[in-house]
């Protein structure tokens, strides 16, 4: 008996013992933010004494009751002294210390993205000096392992080191030579904290407070909301769900008792749990980004978007989301700063959809408080998307940090548009930052265009004067517009006198955009452009309004009695396609014209007369003029049934198919030329999530109307033109 309680209070003794854990970002070599309130947190026993004591200061706090604690030392001036905090944990008399050694005390910085973040020294320009010169006491590098998680992460496996050259081998190059440059003008320690990884969106890396209050990103932000244990939608999922199964476990137990057959219990509801990989939203976040929140940093450094490049203006909420969320975590609205993707041939895509994509990245600046944007077009590979000189990037993003955020006198960007003046013939492009405007090769400025009101534009030649480009061409005698760099593989020569590139941009009138099925079917000539709009892979437009890059819908007030659709697309293996589809007015509300959104009130099941179709896809049957036209245009669900009752269609989803009312739904923007059996064109599965279906002339298999088909990833470019005249 005496061994039993021997043993009891030895146990009883060791469950009394004083429990202090931190998380892995409180390491030794560690560095501290200078001159800002240090947070320090981590656990304890519940009602533990906990206190934190450095650099002269010792803050003391208790544990709440789920052991949760943290103090916040006063702020400290930069120092290189290699000093030790100790914490400790006092809880029924019994102790627990955790020293840190050689902390330092300087400027911390956040490096996060995808793959020109995570890029390692080994892999980049002149790797192996660059390595063996990396020796650097006061540069402390953090790198979290790359773990995706369903639930926010308390700590990472992982802990700081000191730069050497072994340590630095693996770790970021832009990180590192925006880290050596800041401790060369600053002369104080340097933390760089790493969470990045290749191939990944935004939306991982943003935390679920983040989407809130931005209607283009309501669609995750609900389905986030759904997967929080602490939000009102679980907790009546959740509530729901165990309201069901209390029930069958009751009808379980009676059908057990008379031995009569059980029914199957109700299935989980799996949209409350943050299924899928590293791009699912806040799943990287979660995993790589939680446990070192409020570590005091000085800002961000970002390069990523190429992951998420085709997205246009959409870049530019998500941005503000990742970094809404970020500021309100940490609790004050730290400097953002971000590489614009370079110039990079992108397959068989669009030429413009990627300086669309840098036309939203330029907006991040001028509408995003506190943010800047390296420019880097004068160092790229056309054919690799990870141009491999990361000194250029990392030093560029240093250049923002120290103008900004350090006082320093240099210049930080490089020319950025200002305005547009018209004198006669020319345009005068004015810039800032725009001192010693030069070329980087002697030459004229290139990659300049300019278009009249026509919409064309040409290629312009410029000239430069003062802070000034003037440009004209002898196509354009009277200039509206002017671009600059307008395509994906554009590396232009405009500099100014720091030897800064110029951020491709354009401005001037909105113009009437020239017919884009004029060259190849006669019969469009006449047609004006009312929409255009790039088909994103994943469009949903039940959640966000299409985003149309042209839009003359407020301000075309010209009668018209013909409507046109002009469709583009691109296979992945460079093969183009189109189709034009021309018909008489169904509707005089240009509104109504565009994609069917609810929103828009555009229903259409009915039959369209003066059908033309030409396109030059094989087996599509053309035509002019024809009485055997019809189109299905709604913005839900829809059935195989042929609703209106059109000769030949079957009981499969064809050319004659039905509406019902789940709206939103599926979606369906289908021209049909039922003489022939065809579809002309189809644009389906836009009004929710998931892949769009879209193709021109019938299907090669399954349903002849691409109805299920979510093939839009066969395709690096889907452009749709709608038209009237």
């Amino acid at each position: 008996m005496k061994s039993i309680k021997l043993l009891l209070l030895l146990c009883l003794a060791q469950c009394l013992k004083a429990e202090l854990v931190l998380p892995s970002i409180f390491s030794s070599h560690m560095v501290l933010q200078r001159e800002q309130a240090l947070p320090i947190w981590g656990k304890a026993n519940p009602g533990a004494t906990v206190a934190v004591a450095f650099a002269g200061q010792t803050k003391k706090t208790k544990a709440d009751t789920d052991g949760q604690w943290r103090v916040d030392l006063e702020p400290l001036s930069a120092s290189s002294a290699p000093r030790v905090m100790a914490v400790s944990s006092t809880f029924n008399a019994d102790h627990s210390t955790i020293k840190f050694l050689d902390v330092l005390v300087g400027e911390v910085w956040l490096c996060s993205g995808q793959s020109n973040m995570e890029w390692s020294m080994t892999k980049s320009e002149n790797a192996a000096a660059a390595i063996a010169a990396a020796d650097h006491p006061g540069i402390r590098l953090f790198q979290s392992p790359k773990v995706p998680s369903e639930r926010p992460l308390d700590t990472v496996n992982a802990q700081w080191k000191t730069c050497t050259p072994a340590s630095v081998a693996s770790f970021s190059a832009v990180a590192y030579y925006f880290g050596t440059r800041l401790q060369q003008e600053l002369d104080v320690p340097v933390g760089l904290l790493l969470s990045a990884w290749g191939g990944t969106r935004i939306e991982p890396w943003t935390p679920p407070n983040g989407f809130e209050g931005i209607d283009s990103l309501r669609d995750i932000h609900q389905k986030v909301q759904k997967t929080l244990p602490s939000s009102p939608k679980y907790k009546k999922a959740m509530n729901d769900y165990l309201s069901d199964l209390e029930q069958w476990l009751s009808k379980a137990h009676s059908a057990a008792d008379t031995e009569s057959y059980v029914p199957a219990a109700p299935t989980f509801p799996t949209d409350l749990i943050l299924s899928g990989n590293q791009q699912t939203p806040t799943k990287l976040y979660n995993g790589m980004l939680h446990a070192h929140v409020p570590y005091a940093i000085r800002g961000a450094i970002w390069y990523q978007g190429e992951s998420n490049h085709s997205e246009g203006m959409l870049y530019v909420d998500k941005t503000r989301a990742l970094l809404t969320g970020w500021r309100k975590l940490w609790g004050y609205d730290f400097p953002y700063y971000f590489v614009q993707i370079a110039p990079y041939q992108y397959g068989n895509e669009a030429s413009d959809i990627l300086p669309i994509f840098w036309e939203a990245q330029s907006e991040i600046v001028k509408t995003i408080p506190q943010t800047g944007m390296a420019v880097i077009s004068d160092y790229t590979t056309l054919n690799n998307i990870h141009p491999p000189n990361k000194k250029i990037p990392g030093t560029r993003l240093a250049l923002l940090a120290l103008a900004n955020d350090y006082g320093k006198d240099i210049v930080a960007t490089g020319p950025v548009f200002e305005s547009l003046q018209k004198q006669g013939p020319k345009l005068k492009v004015n810039f800032t930052s725009a001192h010693g405007l030069t070329t980087s090769d002697g030459n004229d400025p290139d990659w300049f265009e300019v278009a009249g009101k026509d919409g064309a534009f040409h290629n312009a030649s410029a000239v430069i004067h003062k802070n000034a480009v003037f440009v004209q061409s002898s196509k354009v005698p009277e200039p509206v517009a002017v671009r600059f760099a307008w395509h994906k593989t554009a590396t232009p020569n405009l500099i100014n006198a720091a030897r800064l590139p110029t951020a491709a941009f354009r401005a001037g009138e909105q113009l009437t955009v020239s017919n884009p099925a004029i060259e190849s079917v006669p019969e469009a000539s006449g047609f004006r452009t009312i929409y255009q709009i790039d088909i994103p892979n994943d469009a949903n437009y039940s959640s966000q309004a299409p985003k149309y890059s042209i839009d003359h819908s407020n301000t075309d007030t010209a009668v018209f009695s013909q409507i046109a659709y002009h469709l583009e697309l691109t296979k992945t293996d460079g093969t183009k396609q189109y189709v034009f589809t021309s018909m008489d007015r169904f509707t005089d509300n240009l509104k109504q014209i565009g994609i069917p959104v609810n929103a828009s009130g555009a229903r259409f099941i009915q039959k369209v007369n003066q059908l033309t179709v030409k396109s030059n896809v094989p087996g599509v049957t053309n035509c002019i003029n024809s009485n055997g036209g019809n189109i299905e245009f709604w913005p839900g669900n829809y059935s195989p049934a042929n609703q209106n009752k059109i000769p030949g269609a079957s009981d499969k989803f064809d050319f004659g198919d039905a509406s019902n009312d789940k709206i939103p739904g599926y979606g369906s923007m289908q021209v049909h030329h039922w003489k022939a059996k065809q579809t002309a064109f189809a644009i389906n599965h836009w009004g929710n999530d998931g892949v769009v279906d879209i193709g021109i002339g019938n299907a090669p298999k399954g349903n002849s109307d691409w109805t299920f088909s979510n093939n839009a990833s066969d395709y690096s470019a889907r452009r749709l033109t709608v038209m009237v005249k």
